[in-house]
């Protein structure tokens, strides 16, 4: 099949969402592999910084010969396009989020991804192939009857990491404080108001001269975010810092910053930034939920079942421990070094050996 061109379907596109890497990360994978590559997404749903790498999706016109990609994760007019496309349909999985998670802050996302699991037993049985971007994900799809499902990691790209910080925000977070760090989306599963609980009692009863960062777009649940930063307040941390979405160059500057990157989600499906943070040699510490135990593949700190004192005590422990710290940053090496060796090239191909039409 190769020279087929591959349609990538997606339900919006934004530089910094995960899914969107993915999407142009597969891009290259497939350009680099032979095929030709094309991104679609509803016309208001692409931000207007990538309205020259994504088209609208009503051009999305495959033909029999052609590769058809959904992300699939929420409801969008992309599933629409994929149950009626021709050529061979693949689902790509990216894990839906509990609708229980947004009901209290945006009951119209709660109703989208509801319908998304409603709908995903018709998009499975449309599906020429099913992958997952973890085991965690296709371990469900596994129990919904899709014994047929196959892993296709994230992809993890350390280049857009690997360039100069943008100077005025590593200034902004130097000097002698102790800087915690959390990256991903501001969204109501990841439980920030958990993360914030624990650095509170970390900051007034460890370490006064310690902040929290927290990097990451509010576009997901407004809401949510409102009430993060009203909760803060309560809280009275002004050395809780919200930065919102940040360019390539801030994000650099904001893991060169850190001491210690945390996560306190209850759901998962992989979560790519714990690599981000191990490749930029920042020690993770992580809930253990999902596809997390899978992202960190034994490396970094892991947890379960801690309440706000005891995970501050943990955060106390790997920042002041030299012999632990030296421990938890070379097994994130050793991780970060399987994840450089993978051939996605090879798994994609191997992958798309099993749709290629008989004869």
């Amino acid at each position: 099949m190769k020279g087929a061109l591959v349609h990538q379907l997606m339900a919006g596109f934004a530089r910094g969402d995960a899914i969107s890497h993915e999407a142009m990360a597969l891009g290259k994978v497939c350009r680099d592999a032979g095929f030709q590559s094309r991104i679609y997404a509803p016309a208001g749903r692409i931000a207007p910084d990538s309205a020259g790498d994504v088209c609208p999706l009503s051009e999305c016109r495959p033909s029999a010969e052609d590769i058809v990609i959904l992300h699939y994760s929420i409801e969008s007019k992309a599933t629409d396009v994929f149950l009626r496309a021709a050529g061979r349909r693949v689902l790509l999985y990216h894990n839906i989020t509990p609708a229980e998670f947004y009901e209290p802050y945006d009951s119209e996302v709660a109703g989208a991804l509801r319908r998304a699991r409603e709908a995903l037993p018709e998009v499975l049985r449309a599906a020429h192939a099913v992958w997952a971007d973890s085991a965690f994900n296709a371990s469900e799809l596994q129990a919904m009857g899709a014994a047929r499902a196959r892993v296709f990691p994230l992809i993890f790209s350390p280049e857009p990491l690997d360039i100069p910080p943008d100077p005025a925000l590593f200034s902004r977070f130097a000097g002698e404080w102790t800087n915690i760090l959390f990256v991903g989306r501001i969204a109501p599963n990841k439980r920030i108001e958990d993360l914030i609980e624990a650095f509170a009692w970390f900051h007034r009863n460890i370490s006064q001269s310690s902040r929290l960062i927290v990097a990451g777009s509010d576009r997901s649940a407004p809401a949510y975010f409102a009430m993060l930063r009203m909760y803060a307040l309560e809280l009275d941390l002004d050395s809780v810092l919200f930065v919102r979405f940040v360019s390539p160059e801030g994000l650099a500057a904001c893991y060169r910053s850190a001491h210690l990157f945390v996560t306190t989600s209850l759901h998962e499906g992989y979560c790519l930034p714990l690599l981000e943070a191990m490749h930029m040699g920042v020690p993770v510490i992580a809930h253990g939920v999902g596809g997390v135990p899978e992202a960190l593949g034994g490396a970094g700190v892991m947890y379960d079942g801690l309440d706000n004192r005891q995970l501050a005590a943990l955060f106390a422990e790997v920042l002041s421990n030299p012999e632990l710290r030296s421990r938890i940053l070379e097994s994130q090496r050793q991780r970060m070094r399987q994840i450089y060796a993978r051939s996605v090239g090879a798994e994609f191909l191997s992958l798309v050996s099993e749709i290629a039409p008989e004869g």
